[in-house]
């Protein structure tokens, strides 16, 4: 009888050590979570989302071959294209980064992304048009990383 017993608990040894291992690990993983430039809570697993930072986003009236705003402005008119040029760093594969336009109070307008990867400094731009004139008033541009929110810049349309 004491042999059988020994027998299980020496086979059940391992299993419960590779459990406990593993259940550590996956507590350590849960932990790993970062407060990005907007205040969103991240997950940091993913090497994209560890890495790919915002660190300016600029608006104007265009942009130039290298993406960066050119005639930059926070105050548009209502037939103005407005342009967003998102500076980031770090690196990141396939990273998603978003723009979502909003007026008033958080209507959303227009939403575009771009997937990137870079290896340090980069430059995406985003713009937007209405053909009918955007109404008079304060608009936000939003951009997300991964899904989260990494920056946020007011403007206004006035006639």
């Amino acid at each position: 009888m004491i042999d059988t017993i020994r027998q299980t608990v020496a086979r059940a040894l391992p299993l419960a050590l590779v459990l406990a291992t593993s259940a550590a690990c996956a507590k350590k993983d849960a932990g790993n979570v970062a407060e990005t430039a907007g205040g969103s809570i991240g997950s940091t697993t993913s090497a994209s989302a560890a890495t790919l930072r915002v660190s300016d986003v600029t608006l104007g009236s265009g942009v130039g071959t290298d993406k960066k705003v050119t005639g930059e402005s926070a105050t548009f008119k209502p037939n103005d294209t407005i342009y967003a040029s998102v500076h980031t760093t770090g690196t990141g594969t396939n990273t998603p980064i978003t723009a979502r336009w909003t007026f008033g109070n958080a209507q959303q307008v227009s939403e575009s992304t771009e997937t990137v990867s870079p290896t340090g400094d980069a430059y995406t731009e985003f713009h937007v048009s209405k053909p009918g004139g955007w109404p008079v008033g304060k608009y936000t541009v939003h951009v997300l990383v991964n899904g989260q929110e990494a920056s946020a810049k007011e403007f206004t349309v006035q006639k």
